[in-house]
């Protein structure tokens, strides 16, 4: 208690002196009755803490260990399958090259037995027009050789009946005697009918 506190022992400042000392006398109470087990309970507390910082970082260095391990293995493995998927992709372009040179070669063998063909065709269609033309002049030497026989045995025909048709002269003759015997006969008809 502070001097103050024993010249007033009452008012405010007794009341606050009168607390104090009892909280004194509780810590005072609480240190002999728990001291020594809250100081037990502390430095369990700190070992126990100790021991799990301890732990923590050998986990930690464990787990490092194995990531670190798994890492390697995991670049290793990455390494093959990146290896085995270049000499893949190569050997798929190798494959694809050589599929577009087999169907080059064989688009070229095509179009060269295509053409073959064609020229076959080509060649057999000349002869054949070769041939049909020889036989059109064939044909049209004929018809002019028989047209020219018609022609020659029309003019002679022509010739034949020039030589025994009758003379325009002598048709006008024969018409006029036949009008004056057609009309003789009418005459003697007629004189008849009058008698």
């Amino acid at each position: 208690m502070t001097d103050e506190q024993q010249d007033f022992p009452t008012g405010r400042g007794h009341c606050e002196a009168a607390n104090a000392e009892p909280a004194d006398k509780m810590e005072q109470i609480r240190e002999l009755m728990f001291g020594g087990t809250v100081r037990d309970f502390d430095r369990r507390m700190k070992e126990l803490g100790d021991r799990l910082d301890a732990e923590l970082a050998r986990a930690t260095s464990a787990l490092d260990a194995r990531i670190g391990a798994l890492e390697s293995r995991l670049d290793t493995q990455l390494e093959k399958l990146t290896t085995q998927l270049r000499a893949e992709s190569a050997a798929r372009q190798g494959a694809l090259d050589d599929l577009e040179s087999r169907l080059n070669q064989s688009l070229r063998t095509q179009r060269n037995e295509i053409n073959a063909v064609l020229q076959q065709h080509e060649d057999a269609a000349g002869v054949a027009e070769a041939r049909a033309r020889d036989a059109l002049a064939q044909f049209d030497a004929k018809t002019a050789n028989a047209l020219q026989q018609l022609r020659d045995a029309l003019a002679t025909a022509r010739t034949e009946l020039g030589g025994e048709k009758l003379a325009r002269e002598d048709l006008a003759d024969l018409m006029a005697e036949v009008s004056l015997r057609l009309r003789g006969a009418q005459d003697v008809v007629k004189s008849g009918g009058k008698r």
